[in-house]
């Protein structure tokens, strides 16, 4: 009879400890997460997302700060697609912009039998350079309307 009760003394004692190390991990993660929000703020979108991550490894119990994470991971990917966005349409226009003069210049000289073969590998680059940041646009812009799609 008094090892049973050694036995749920220890038992109790050990679920003490641990609903008390749950606390300290739910004010841990919360104070990770008051990082992360900082970070958000001052628009440092690499540093609050790897401080959300830190946070889902390291507390995988503090489900009440894990949910507020989620909406602030969704956020700052949000935010950091739409500064991608805005930084590659502004690359994507100049871009375009070199593209077709040096395609008028190129195309003038073919027309007169004068293009060089480096000019016409240059209006290929740029094209390809044109295509590329086109295509990195196009994602960016996907990534965000499947981000708003989720966060709905």
């Amino acid at each position: 009879m008094m090892k049973k009760i050694t036995a749920i003394c220890a038992l109790c004692a050990t679920m003490t400890l641990c609903a008390c190390q749950d606390g300290g991990n739910d004010e841990k993660a919360m104070a990770l997460l008051a990082q992360a929000t900082g970070h958000l703020e001052k628009k440092q979108y690499a540093e609050c997302l790897q401080l959300i991550d830190s946070l889902r490894k390291t507390y995988p119990k503090a489900i009440a700060a894990r949910k507020q994470a989620l909406a602030l991971y969704q956020q700052a990917e949000l935010q950091r697609a739409q500064q991608h966005v805005a930084l590659t349409d502004g690359a994507l226009q100049e871009a375009e912009h070199r593209y077709q003069a040096m395609r008028q210049q190129v195309e003038a000289l073919k027309a007169t039998g004068e293009a060089t073969a480096a000019q016409l590998t240059q209006l290929t680059r740029m094209r390809m350079l044109r295509d590329s940041l086109q295509t990195v646009f196009d994602v960016e812009c996907a990534k965000i309307r499947y981000i708003k799609k989720k966060m709905q």
